[in-house]
């Protein structure tokens, strides 16, 4: 039987293209993993990749071996990491960026240590996942709470209030609301029409509301708002720690209530495990 390091060691090759990856994720030096190929091609009678000034290419051969093993290796990867988490309890959640990173994150060692024997696997992604196929535990989504298939439980209503680095200001403890005329707007990219609800929203006015600049998060918007590019419109709970530290102000002007909120999600046809009901228990404790 040809030795399953070596064909570990080829297929790694295979998959990655390149000897470095491979001998990386395999932990040997490059060659070391020359010499797996070379004892696999003798166990095996055949030549199995080419060796020329450009690199390792796989021959017929080695393609047909290739095809051949296709995931094995991730499969008994995956076997044996599901044996070593044996006793231990998953909790896997999804949920959108903003909220896991100014939010959820900075409060999830509270959650561990009331749960200390729950294995916490956290994803963020924009698309909307499907729960009942996909192998999630629980969501959090922001939007209005009418997803067909799923028991859904409101956190927070979602709002939008200015927050801007104070000395961006004349008077930070109370400025008058015409001074964000001569200020630069700052936007996401995935909320571009935020500063436009808010100002629709208080009556407000902005000579250039289309321009400032854009960032690819909310997180990075409010980097920028720190760094005193302008000012930005925001959740004040996704800025709560930039507030208290004075890196951030936000002037007594409207805030505007939005119809869309964060909700924690579930499937309805799936049982309740303790970890999600603790979860759920505790998220709702700890929403404002």
């Amino acid at each position: 039987m040809a030795s399953l390091r070596a064909l570990h060691a080829f297929s790694l090759l295979a998959r990655h293209g390149r000897a470095s990856v491979a001998a990386d994720m395999l932990g040997v030096s490059p060659s070391a993993l020359s010499h797996l190929l070379r004892k696999l091609e003798g166990e095996l009678g055949t030549t199995l990749v080419l060796r020329d000034g450009r690199g390792l290419t796989l021959t017929d051969e080695g393609t047909r071996l290739a095809l051949g093993l296709g995931d094995a290796f991730d499969r008994i990867d995956e076997a044996v990491d599901s044996f070593k988490r044996r006793g231990r309890t998953e909790l896997r959640i999804s949920t959108v960026s903003t909220f896991a990173t100014r939010w959820l994150i900075p409060r999830l060692p509270d959650f561990q240590a009331r749960q200390p024997d729950v294995e916490i696997l956290l994803s963020t992604s924009t698309r909307m996942i499907d729960l009942d196929r996909e192998n999630y535990d629980c969501a959090i989504r922001l939007g209005q709470g009418n997803w067909p298939g799923v028991e859904s439980t409101l956190l927070w209503q979602e709002h939008l209030t200015v927050a801007i680095a104070p000395r961006l200001l004349s008077d930070p403890a109370a400025p008058a609301l015409g001074e964000l005329e001569s200020l630069r707007l700052l936007h996401s990219a995935a909320r571009r029409a935020d500063w436009d609800v808010w100002l629709s929203g208080c009556g407000a006015q902005h000579p250039d509301t289309g321009g400032g600049t854009v960032l690819e998060t909310r997180d990075l918007a409010i980097q920028a708002a720190i760094a005193g590019m302008g000012a930005i419109v925001i959740d004040r709970r996704f800025i709560k720690s930039e507030l208290e530290a004075g890196h951030l102000v936000t002037p007594d002007w409207p805030l505007v209530e939005l119809a869309s909120g964060y909700w924690f999600v579930r499937s309805p046809v799936r049982p309740l495990s303790r970890p999600v009901a603790a979860f759920k228990e505790w998220l709702q404790a700890g929403a404002p």
